[in-house]
């Protein structure tokens, strides 16, 4: 019996949301960005699906990482699940074992940025230092707004509702620290329908929605749900400014996507 929809979603949004997120700790960990700095390899992720295989493919090229959904022709490693279920478990903080053909060397080497990405979901207690919570806040804002414009792509037709009624409209997220304003920014971006994702803040046009939070500490309260958002308003934490009725909306469904992934 294959996975059902709601498995297969959260297995896709992996792959071309959180996946590409390992790019953040190759770009900021200094440790990773040397030790990276000269790798070309490839990957094959994935698992057993009812005979067929759900998968993507790594490819780690001097210190960039590109996350594709697809087998890859020659991987250098290939991770296999026995199903979906246990794919996912793993990544949102479980215990699974996967099948392993290739280079033991290069898994050992890739595991560090396969945990890397348990930082979204680490308790905010546990971090160690500045640099986990800034690559915390990081990823998880690049990670939710690549997602919320997949998950439209991929077909959730209340998402896809959502997305159809607005024209071009611009949903904002920045985070300020006392030094730098706009320190971490990315946005979600729709127009009747379509959607994209992307870093930094958006020139273009004016946000629709601005969510800005006003230090790092506030972004992990709300985005590691220690508060609840209105609460998170109420600390001065983040404010919203904009249409306060489509920041409900769209804080719904950011909500949905982290109960699937985390």
């Amino acid at each position: 019996m294959g996975a059902n929809k709601t498995d297969i979603m959260t297995a896709r949004l992996f792959f071309t949301a959180a996946f590409p997120t390992i790019q953040v700790l190759l770009d900021d960990d200094p440790k990773l960005h040397e030790k990276f700095a000269n790798v070309n390899k490839t990957i094959q992720f994935g698992a057993k699906n009812d005979g067929e295989l759900l998968c993507c493919t790594m490819t780690l090229e001097n210190g960039t990482i590109k996350s594709e959904e697809g087998p890859a022709e020659n991987p250098d490693l290939t991770l296999t699940f026995a199903s979906v279920e246990k794919m996912n478990a793993l990544l949102k903080g479980g215990l699974a074992v996967p099948s392993i053909k290739g280079s033991l060397g290069l898994l050992i080497d890739f595991l560090p940025l396969l945990m890397g990405l348990k930082l979204m979901s680490k308790p905010n207690n546990k971090l160690k230092n500045q640099l986990e919570k800034e690559l915390k806040v990081k990823m998880s804002l690049y990670m939710i707004t690549r997602a919320l414009s997949k998950y439209n792509k991929y077909g959730d037709p209340d998402m896809e509702e959502f997305c159809m009624r607005q024209p071009e409209r611009i949903y904002q997220f920045t985070v300020d620290t006392p030094e730098v304003k706009d320190y971490i920014a990315a946005y979600f971006r729709v127009c009747q329908g379509k959607s994209k994702s992307g870093h930094g803040v958006y020139t273009r046009r004016s946000p629709f929605v601005l969510f800005h939070f006003f230090s790092i500490e506030g972004a992990l309260k709300v985005l590691g749900k220690e508060c609840e958002f209105v609460e998170g308003v109420e600390n001065g934490y983040v404010e919203t400014i904009g249409s306060p009725e489509y920041a409900c909306y769209l804080n719904d469904y950011m909500a949905i996507i982290q109960g699937m992934m985390m």
